[in-house]
Formats: structure tokens, sequence, C-alpha cells
């Protein structure tokens, strides 16, 4: 689901985001047009939400190797059509895009379980957990995280609403 960003005080777009977008590190954001702070929805502080655990799991990984591999397959298997229903000049082209893509998903899958597995992935979240806690150290910071509402909203991961916008009411910030 695709949502949009809208400055609370100005009500300019700001920016489109996808329900799945997660990212770390500081959740405040300025307005390019107004200057008003705003929470970015994007945005997680590890340091007050915590690590999330389903970012350790190979499951995932192992799905999207499965399917890279049916790609690579069938990518394979263009190779031996004569008849496509494309150009002449396509005919080789859908077939090479097909493996190419097929191997990314494989070599991605590859690289994060081994990530995982080796704990390279939890050292890069506790990395970004200590800029975390050096962010949160900042009186500033965290008054305007308190002002906003961020420090005492529910942590869950997924805080976004079913309307499609994530608006804040200029209520919210004073």
């Amino acid at each position: 689901m695709s949502y949009e960003m809208r400055c609370p005080s100005c009500g300019k777009k700001q920016f489109s985001y996808e329900a799945r977008d997660r990212r770390f590190g500081k959740v405040t954001k300025e307005c390019k047009h107004c200057g008003a702070v705003y929470l970015d929805p994007r945005y997680h502080e590890l340091a007050v939400e915590g690590i999330p655990k389903d970012e350790f799991g190979i499951g995932q990984f192992l799905l999207v190797m499965a399917i890279g591999g049916l790609i690579l397959w069938r990518g394979r298997a263009l190779f031996d059509m004569h008849q496509l229903g494309t150009p002449d000049e396509m005919q080789k082209f859908l077939p090479i895009a097909f493996m190419v893509i097929g191997a990314l998903c494989i070599i991605g899958g590859i690289f994060e379980i081994v990530s995982i597995k080796t704990g390279l992935k939890q050292k890069r979240f506790q990395k970004k957990l200590k800029e975390s806690e050096e962010r949160l150290q900042n009186g500033g910071y965290k008054y305007t995280l308190e002002k906003l509402g961020y420090l005492k909203r529910d942590m869950s991961w997924d805080t976004r609403t079913d309307s499609g916008s994530e608006q804040q009411t200029e209520g919210d910030i004073q």
C-alpha cells in the first residue's frame, strides 16, 4: 500500500512511500517549504523501538532464492523457444533478462543469509543502535521527539493507518 506524507504545517507533499518501507535513523525531518519539523514514518529509532526480530529470519530469503531459481529456469527455457511473439532483436534479450533477474535474486538471498548466519547483520544493527542512543543523548532532539509524541506512542512496527494517508494535524505538534 502506498502512502503520502504531507507537512503537518503547510500541507505540502513531502514524499510518497510504501507501507513496507522501514528505515533506521533520525526520525525527524524538516519541511523544505516552511521549515516545520515532523516525524518521518519510514524511520525508526532503534534505541526507542528496539531491533526488530523479523530482520534476522532466513525464511523470507530462502523464498526469494526459490523464486529466483524459477525465474532463472524460465529464462533458460526461453532460449530454446524460437517464436516468443516478439521482434527478432528481442528474441535473445528476454531470456537473458530473466536469467539475470533470477541470478540476482539468488545472489541477494545468499548474501543476506550469510550476513545473518555470520553475525554481520547483527553487528550493523548494533552500530545503528549505538548511533540511535547517541542521538537520544542530544537534549534538543529528545525534546523534539517528546513534543511530536514519538516517545509516547505505541511502538508496534506497523503504526500506519488504513486510510492511505499519513498526516499529522497542527495540534499533534503543539
